[in-house]
């Protein structure tokens, strides 16, 4: 009987212990591929700063982003706020909506827009924008992304352009 109850005791610590083993990893894999994204946004954001001035809000068009699924996003989100600006997951035409874009012009904000491709191995190939204007934009066709030494760096920036 003992024996017994200390095998399923043992088995109950086994379980756990994998449960426990296996949201540590999935929650690493959220921070990894997250960590793509923020790099090539603070690469662009950096970019032509004067589309940057006197912005309260950064929009991010999430809904092209095909390798995050929604806790990733809301984590990009939420890693974006590190700017001090209001954040909006919100696309062109729902800016248009809100009223926050009038005659072509985001007046207090900046949007980004980010159409990647599937994960290959340890690379990402995104097209990614930074957009105030019809005539203040900027960004990069073919962006490639690779991890590698525990952090995510730009292989290759791709195609620039500029309105």
């Amino acid at each position: 009987m003992k024996k017994k109850l200390m095998a399923r005791k043992i088995i109950i610590l086994f379980i756990l212990s994998i449960a426990i083993f296996t949201a540590a990893c999935t929650q690493s894999e959220v921070v990894d591929k997250v960590g793509a994204y923020t790099t090539v946004i603070d690469k662009l954001y950096e970019e032509d700063t004067a589309l940057n001035n006197n912005i309260n809000y950064i929009a991010v068009d999430t809904s092209s982003i095909i390798n995050l699924n929604d806790e990733e996003k809301a984590a990009l989100l939420k890693e974006l706020e590190s700017y001090g600006f209001t954040v909006l997951d919100m696309t062109i035409e729902e800016l248009k909506e809100e009223g926050y874009i009038k005659d072509l012009y985001f007046e207090e904000g900046i949007l980004f827009e980010i159409e990647d491709e599937p994960i290959e191995g340890n690379s990402i190939t995104m097209d990614i924008s930074k957009w105030r204007s019809g005539l203040g934009a900027i960004g990069y066709d073919g962006t490639v992304v690779t991890f590698k030494n525990e952090k995510w760096e730009i292989e290759t920036p791709g195609a620039a352009w500029i309105s």
